[in-house]
């Protein structure tokens, strides 16, 4: 069985700490790794490092491989999607190529952002999901709700299959509930939370979006045709520019829309695995551990005469007093405070930030690259502070600024500065300037760290004033 993990999504609900460029399923919210780390760590007992499959947007698609360096994860098996389309697409081009692979492969779905606490069940669940797969069935997995949800779809349990314990046929797909019906749901036992994860056979499904989303199945083949190794250091897999003008105009539908409410071969198991989709700020209510008093506090926290609250902090101290069911949650440069019952209008936040165009919306205080990362320390009308790291080896783009000159500082490690036709290495507390123009590379030539200070002088003072000569990473 091969694994495919959907990781494009936003997680706007668990702002400030997730954002559009490092979301929800690379950050580290529940247990040792990311919510990613964690996904892949859990699948492989059953499914081998080799036969798993990502699907991330491309602006997430490097943070992604680097995350899953560790488990020496194929950077080929990663699929870059020019923008977010929903899961039809993405599952269809995903099957393709596993069709095209192994005509006999059976594929199975996972978010990359899910929990799942009794992992041993969830394997026992998969490996019978694949048997029914092999059967030309859709698997979906059923969880047995324990409350009425209106944050989940729900699937309604048919007749039973033969020979099958705890199988179904699915009588249909409902939508979120309202309160009052969410309880029916509750009160019949005959309803299931939909988690998102499924099983199939990839000629399966393809026969199936032929049937039922022929506009979607119609252009796979075209897409494939359009598919390449993206340039540089970590070759995923992305379109061409023909293949993203043709992804960009295709549908944007759930393979729930597109098939699953549509097909007569649905089969759901019964799931007891422990699973929560983690949605917003208080799902943490159910798979964290809590103080006495009822609070989970992360990071730096000072916590007198609080109760029932989530408090996120870092390195600087959070001191909170007299707190009752309130969400905190402290980062370099935002700060959230909402009432626990209010988490999931958090989106609403970062939508309102999107609109007034406020950077924090996006992008952390720290930004991630493949080289290492950025922090931005402070920033005036035609000035901007940097602080700069560069992993041992490393090296940003060959480029230039029209509208800025830059200041270096190296305050730890090595530096190799490319500037023009000359090149030179700094040691610490030693400085270069960069003028407007200038072609310029900084590269860490050593085995530590290098630290440097960066102060932009300038009428514009952003990441569109790069012009990218040459670039290890493939990045225009």
């Amino acid at each position: 069985m091969y694994g495919v993990i959907l990781a494009g999504g936003s997680g706007t609900r668990f702002w400030p700490i997730s954002r559009e460029q490092s979301p929800k399923q690379l950050q580290k919210l529940i247990g040792t790794g990311t919510m990613i780390q964690n996904t892949v760590q859990r699948l492989l007992p059953l499914i081998p490092i080799e036969k798993l499959y990502v699907g991330t947007h491309q602006q997430q698609a490097i943070e992604t491989l680097s995350q899953l360096g560790a488990y020496k994860f194929s950077p080929d098996h990663l699929l870059a999607e020019p923008c977010s389309k929903n899961t039809a697409l993405a599952i269809g081009l995903m099957a393709k190529i596993l069709a095209d692979k192994n005509a006999d492969a059976i594929m199975a779905i996972f978010p990359a952002d899910h929990v799942v606490s009794k992992p041993e069940n969830f394997i026992k669940v998969l490996q019978k999901a694949e048997a029914l797969a092999k059967k030309d069935f859709l698997v979906t997995l059923g969880i047995p709700p324990t409350r009425p949800e209106t944050g989940f779809g729900y699937l309604n349990q048919g007749s039973k299959l033969e020979d099958s314990e705890g199988v179904y046929q699915v009588e249909r797909f409902e939508e979120k509930p309202d309160l009052s019906t969410a309880q029916k749901y509750l009160e019949q036992g005959t309803y299931f939370w939909n988690c998102g994860v499924f099983a199939w056979k990839a000629t399966t499904i393809l026969k199936e979006l032929q049937q039922h989303a022929p506009d979607i199945h119609s252009q796979l083949e075209t897409l494939m045709d359009c598919l390449q190794r993206s340039s540089g250091k970590l070759d995923h897999l992305e379109l061409n520019d023909k293949g993203c003008e043709l992804f960009s105009s295709l549908p944007s539908i759930s393979i729930d829309y597109a098939v699953m409410e549509k097909s007569s071969n649905v089969v759901m198991i019964s799931s007891d695995i422990g699973w929560n989709d983690v949605g917003a700020w208080n799902a943490l209510d159910e798979v964290c551990e809590k103080d006495s008093m009822g609070n989970i506090l992360t990071g730096n926290v000072l916590a007198r005469d609080c109760n029932n609250s989530i408090v996120h902090g870092n390195n600087r101290l959070v001191a909170i007093l007299g707190l009752n069911d309130m969400i905190v949650v402290d980062t370099q440069d935002a700060l959230l405070v909402c009432a626990k019952d209010k988490s999931q209008d958090v989106k609403k936040l970062v939508e309102s930030l999107n609109e007034k165009g406020k950077s924090e919306g996006k992008l952390h205080a720290t930004v991630k690259k493949p080289w290492g990362s950025y922090t931005v320390l402070d920033s005036g009308p035609d000035f901007l502070l940097k602080r700069i790291e560069v992993l041992p080896g490393e090296a940003l783009s060959l480029q230039s600024h029209q509208h800025r000159s830059e200041h270096w500082t190296v305050v730890s490690g090595s530096a190799k500065v490319d500037r023009d036709e000359e090149t030179f290495h700094l040691k610490v507390n030693e400085s270069i300037t960069i003028p407007k123009n200038a072609k310029h590379r900084l590269a860490n030539p050593g085995s530590e760290l290098l630290i440097l200070f960066e102060i932009q002088f300038g009428n514009l003072l952003d990441e569109n004033d790069i012009l990218r000569h040459e670039d290890r990473y493939g990045r225009r």
